[in-house]
């Protein structure tokens, strides 16, 4: 980190690079929202473990007109301002309301403008979606020099109501892999070896661009903000914090232990989910020798304690990384709970949990959401199209995992008889 006068800690490299680029991009995108923070009145956290389901619920619940959501994860944001491992200074991805006062002025400016003309809901025409773009791709290529101007150009260029085939165009035109990206269908190529770059405030695979409508002070008076990121289980005090006059409401998405442990296998040995480069290699068996190019690499979130699993084998990592992440929400307390497997298990019951859910957050649920329940949505940043049992196919590898925490947890959770595990 360097210092700037009368400014506190900035961040320096690819970092300052990014800061640069963006500064150049805010006019463009409008006007944030003045004290955005203050004027959120109703924040709702979806908690959960990673490949957990909540990038389902989430897509699901953007269906309603009636509540607000980020663009993507709130991790981008919050590396852009040091609030990472290990500038926090936790060791983890824990934050809490200390971090939050503790940041300079300049850093809380950004931070909060910066979620501004983030927060918003999906829309549908294309009028900002040239500028949307060229601030995703700054975002996710921080080691590359790319001009934001040009890229805007770039996109004006190959605009298309067809997202797909705009972002396969976007990304043709800059340069940059569509290999690490959400694409439907599958891209030609190999899949890559090793992470987009040495340096990453967004996570592979990355998200696209879509139409947006920006959150304006009446719907933040009127709509819950619904915010989901699995590393937000350990943020909660931050979050309280960071949206004073907001009443804080926890969203608990739960999925059983073996189907969510099998999923963080398939992800850690998947081409993307790289979040922090470590300092030391990982010794992770079943991980480090089957991607060498990744052992540099810890995937998804980062939870307390993790040090003393980067020798273990891959299962047991992400069965600590399960119940790590909800050890954390009980300790904060959840105020209403879904299970992940209600919405796989057929329409019937994915609409009567998002009907749920919906009557929970004070929403109607006719309309767009309940059609959108009824018919299901694709799958979302998934690394194999989710259906229950899969984790049956390594059964042996996951239970061996399964330490008396563990099944401890998931009784807790409702997850006592593993014959109901899907």
């Amino acid at each position: 980190m360097i210092r700037t006068k009368d400014r506190g800690p900035a961040p320096d490299g690819p970092v300052a690079g990014v800061l640069r680029r963006l500064e150049v991009l805010r006019p463009l995108r409008g006007t944030p929202v003045p004290r955005f923070c203050t004027k959120v009145r109703d924040l709702v956290v979806v908690a959960s473990s990673s490949r957990g389901g909540s990038s389902m619920l989430s897509e699901l619940l953007r269906s309603s007109p009636h509540l607000l959501h980020l663009r993507g994860e709130l991790n981008p944001l919050l590396r852009l301002v040091g609030l990472d491992h290990p500038h926090s200074g936790t060791g983890s991805d824990a934050l809490d309301a200390a971090h939050w006062h503790g940041l300079p002025p300049w850093s809380r400016a950004l931070f909060e403008a910066e979620l501004s003309l983030d927060a918003g809901s999906p829309g549908t025409g294309v009028e900002n979606l040239a500028v949307d773009a060229a601030w995703r791709l700054v975002v996710q290529w921080p080691g590359l020099d790319l001009d934001p101007v040009d890229l805007v150009r770039t996109a004006e260029a190959v605009l298309d109501r067809d997202l797909p085939r705009f972002a396969r165009a976007l990304l043709g035109r800059a340069g940059v892999n569509p290999l690490y990206y959400d694409l439907p269908g599958r891209s030609p190529g190999p899949r890559p070896a090793g992470p987009p770059g040495d340096v990453l405030l967004e996570e592979p695979p990355f998200v696209l661009p879509r139409p947006w409508r920006p959150a304006s002070e009446h719907d933040l008076a009127t709509k819950p903000l619904v915010v989901k990121t699995p590393g937000n289980a350990y943020r909660l005090g931050f979050l309280r914090a960071v949206f004073p006059n907001a009443r804080l409401r926890v969203l608990h998405l739960t999925r059983n232990p073996a189907a969510s442990v099998n999923g963080l296998v398939d992800g850690w040995l998947h081409h993307g989910f790289h979040a922090y480069r470590m300092d030391e290699p990982l010794r992770i068996a079943g991980y480090a020798d089957v991607r060498p190019a990744d052992r540099h690499w810890w995937k998804f979130d980062l939870p307390p304690c993790w040090s003393a699993y980067t020798a273990a084998a891959l299962p047991r990592v992400c069965a600590h990384q399960w119940w790590s992440s909800h050890r954390a929400v009980l300790a904060h307390g959840a105020d209403h709970t879904v299970r992940f497997e209600d919405l796989i298990s057929g329409p019937h019951r994915r609409a009567d949990a998002v009907e749920r859910v919906a009557h929970w957050l004070g929403v109607p649920y006719d309309g767009p959401l309940k059609r959108t329940a009824t018919a299901g949505i694709p799958a979302t940043v998934s690394t194999a199209a989710p259906r229950p049992g899969r984790w049956r196919a390594r059964e042996a590898e996951v239970r061996s995992a399964l330490s008396a925490d563990v099944l401890a947890m998931a009784e807790r959770l409702g997850y006592a008889r593993d014959d109901h595990w899907i």
